[in-house]
């Protein structure tokens, strides 16, 4: 009985082990996709690059389920800017802030990708200013 108590013991042991290692893998996974993808930034960079040649695209470098995640994120951060447009009539100044910062405080790149992208681009370019930001 006490073997057979031991063996079992050990079995639950050996269990615990490899889902509390599957556990950190995946946590540790999330974070770094999460991490990767979740900037207004990065969803800036993203779109960009999709305009760009698939060799220097970001979605070349990552493995495929942190692009579908990656994809996930923006799509939810763009959600949560063209409600606030919605609602605001202006982006939100982290976004304003995001966009100088990718294209280098360059008001022209700015109000370009705006048009680009955005399909209130004329009432949202009147107040776009990388000085306040």
């Amino acid at each position: 009985m006490c073997i057979n108590q031991r063996s079992k013991l050990q079995e639950k042991t050996e269990a615990m082990k490899v889902s509390m290692s599957i556990i950190v893998v995946l946590f540790f996974a999330t974070f770094v996709a999460i991490s990767t993808a979740s900037s207004h930034e990065t969803c800036i960079r993203r779109n960009i690059d999709r305009s760009q040649p698939p060799s220097s695209s970001v979605e070349t470098k990552m493995l495929p389920i942190f692009v579908s995640l990656a994809e996930k994120i923006c799509r939810d951060i763009a959600r949560a800017v063209m409600f606030h447009v919605k609602i605001t009539g202006k982006f939100p100044s982290h976004y304003v802030k995001a966009m100088c910062n990718v294209f280098g405080d360059d008001e022209k790149k700015v109000k370009e990708y705006v048009e680009k992208i955005w399909l209130a681009a004329p009432k949202l370019v009147s107040s776009l200013s990388c000085v306040f930001h």
